[in-house]
């Protein structure tokens, strides 16, 4: 663990206030949804709160409609996105969890080009979601 938990609080309450002068249609929503979900994300790894999960992907969700097609950031949004999904699979073990991170795993490893650095890491996260839907359902 890094830094200070009161550091992760407070940029959670950041992000929020960051949204509240951002109306629907504002360039930089998308991105706050993202930020407040990646923290959120970050707070529930360190203390368990499931809320803090549910709400992060209640954002990733939001945020992923948000960004165009060919938005540049969209390929690490849907790795994001797919992530949260597979840590509450596992907290929670509901299938259409992982399936959905599965698909967005597969969208994003589509969008990056080939050679990009953070390709291998679309590529081991869809690895380890198919494997561990391997382990759970025998498909």
């Amino acid at each position: 663990q890094r830094g200070d938990g009161n550091d992760l609080d407070e940029a959670i309450e950041r992000f929020r206030a960051a949204l509240q002068l951002q109306p629907e249609g504002h360039p930089n929503r998308s991105a706050s949804l993202n930020n407040l979900a990646k923290a959120l994300t970050t707070r529930f790894t360190l203390r368990g709160d499931g809320k803090d999960l549910d709400e992060a992907i209640q954002h990733h969700r939001v945020a992923l409609h948000l960004w165009p097609e060919g938005h540049p950031s969209r390929s690490a949004l849907l790795n994001n996105f797919a992530s949260a999904l597979c840590t509450r699979f596992e907290q929670q073990g509901d299938g259409n969890d992982l399936d959905e991170a599965i698909e967005h795993f597969r969208v994003a490893l589509q969008l990056w080009p080939e050679g990009y650095p953070d390709r291998s890491t679309s590529l081991n996260n869809l690895g380890s979601a198919l494997y561990t839907q391997f382990k759970q359902r025998g498909d």
